[in-house]
């Protein structure tokens, strides 16, 4: 059995989470150079994953009946959301490098460019 304030809040959560990551793919696919690209990936694909895991652990909450392997679990999914706070800044950070010394973005596009030879 399970509550059904958790199981309302755990649908809100997935949803919106659900919806960061499909804006974060669409963005994928749709900006031109890898500096708009990464900047789309990285910032509401992280807050759509933790969204998305949070619901999964509002989900568990919410059971009445549960045991010690379904409390496991959300020790799980609380080490997904910090591994992907950890990780995702120290590769968007790297792609961005990568771009730049390879020239990977459009100048245009750039409101500043702090490289550039003055």
């Amino acid at each position: 059995m399970s509550s059904p304030v958790f199981d309302a809040l755990s649908a809100v959560l997935i949803v919106c989470g659900a919806l960061l990551a499909l804006s974060s793919s669409i963005g994928l696919a749709r900006f031109r150079d890898t500096v708009s690209r990464m900047h789309a990936v990285a910032k509401p694909q992280t807050l759509g994953l933790i969204l998305t895991v949070t619901g999964a652990i509002m989900r568990i909450v919410g059971l009445t009946d549960s045991g010690p392997e379904e409390k496991g679990d959300i020790g799980v999914l609380l080490l997904i959301i910090a591994f992907t706070l950890i990780t995702a800044p120290v590769i968007a950070q790297r792609v961005g490098r990568i771009a730049r010394k390879e020239r990977l973005y459009d100048k245009k596009a750039l409101s500043r460019d702090d490289t550039a030879d003055k």
